[in-house]
């Protein structure tokens, strides 16, 4: 029977009421899609046939994540980022606390997320408006403003002046202390500020503490002037440097990334750095000429290259070792001794809410 008589017999010979129980039992397997495609459009009882008749798509959802795959997803990540900001308050907390005292005159601070919990702690103990507070850029004067205390350039500090204490945090520590710094592209400022410092106090989260340098942060950062920037790459590439980089803003069309003094970043990628104890223990000449550098070598080497205004690599002397040194009149044996780069000590915030102070050795 083709589908025309079937439409006709259940048109004349079937009840209303039955149709739709006749129409359920019509397979489609005895029709073709052209007598299929013959039945009335506009009827009830054609609609009724096409529908059963036809074949029909079967549409599959997309496969998304259940609500407690994304929960889990977002509070693990929500947790690790309270769990860090915890650790850095805490380690502010107890610097500020064991070193900051309200009678100093000149205060050091400087750039970073960190040196936000710093300042608030600083302000739980003193608004002294005579201490006056030394920026390393623009982000630390404005915390240091909307903390209600005084900021000072540091050009408008007279030669003599020495700062009672500079609080600053790191991209990383080694097991000697030697920091690397200039993620936030401050570096040369911080540098000034922790130099001009009797002493330069460290505060860090845990995962800033590690035993050598470039260990978990990838590069050096070296402030570079615009017109040099070609040559210093190049130069860094023949002191070992696997692909160093000008570093650009979050959005590249806008170009290369500038600091406060104008000036570019290359980020200089190199092997983990040996510490002076190394090259003693005969781990590498840490000189470059077997692939091994000292973290105080190669800072002078980077420095040495023209166009280069600083390297973010703090190391050497610390603010104590400095003065004696002055004190000691043994600048002939040292070199121009401006002032120490090392931290005298470093406060690390733990996952566990503890605090891990390291001090500098004294021989």
């Amino acid at each position: 029977m083709s589908s025309r008589s079937i439409y006709e017999s259940l048109q004349h010979s079937v009840r209303p009421a039955r149709k739709s129980v006749r129409v359920a039992h019509i397979s489609r397997r005895n029709f073709s899609s052209t007598e299929i495609a013959s039945l009335p459009r506009k009827s009830t009882l054609g609609h009724s046939l096409r529908a059963r008749l036809l074949p029909t798509k079967k549409v599959i959802p997309p496969r998304l994540p259940t609500p407690s795959v994304l929960y889990y997803s977002t509070t693990t990540s929500n947790m690790s980022s309270a769990t860090i900001e915890s650790a850095k308050r805490a380690a502010a907390q107890q610097a500020v606390a064991e070193n900051f005292d309200p009678a100093a005159s000149h205060v050091g601070i400087g750039s970073g997320t960190t040196i936000v919990y710093v300042v608030e702690a600083i302000k739980e103990r003193s608004t002294n408006p005579l201490i006056r507070f030394v920026p390393t850029g623009y982000q630390s004067r404005k915390v240091i403003e909307q903390a209600g205390l005084t900021p000072i350039s540091f050009d408008s500090l007279s030669e003599d002046v020495m700062l009672d204490i500079a609080f600053d945090g790191a991209d990383e520590v080694d097991e000697e202390l030697n920091c690397i710094k200039g993620g936030g592209a401050c570096l040369f400022q911080e540098k000034l500020v922790a130099e001009k410092a009797k002493k330069f106090i460290c505060v860090a989260d845990y995962r800033k503490n590690q035993s050598r340098l470039l260990t978990n942060w990838p590069t050096i950062p070296i402030e570079v002037a615009p017109i040099a920037v070609p040559t210093v790459l190049r130069s860094l590439r023949e002191l070992g440097s696997q692909n160093p980089k000008l570093r650009t803003t979050l959005l590249e069309k806008s170009g290369p990334l500038k600091t406060d003094q104008g000036f570019f970043i290359v980020d200089a990628p190199f092997t983990p750095l040996l510490t002076s104890s190394d090259v003693a223990a005969g781990k590498g000449k840490g000189d470059g000429s077997d692939g091994t550098w000292e973290v105080n070598r190669l800072s002078q080497a980077i420095n040495q290259v023209t166009g280069v205004l600083e390297v973010g690599i703090f190391s050497g002397l610390d603010g104590v070792e400095a003065e004696s040194v002055r004190k000691e009149g043994t600048l002939q044996e040292m070199g121009v001794i401006t002032g120490g780069q090392k931290p005298v000590a470093v406060y690390f915030g733990m996952e566990d809410g503890s605090v891990l102070v390291r001090r500098a050795e004294r021989k």
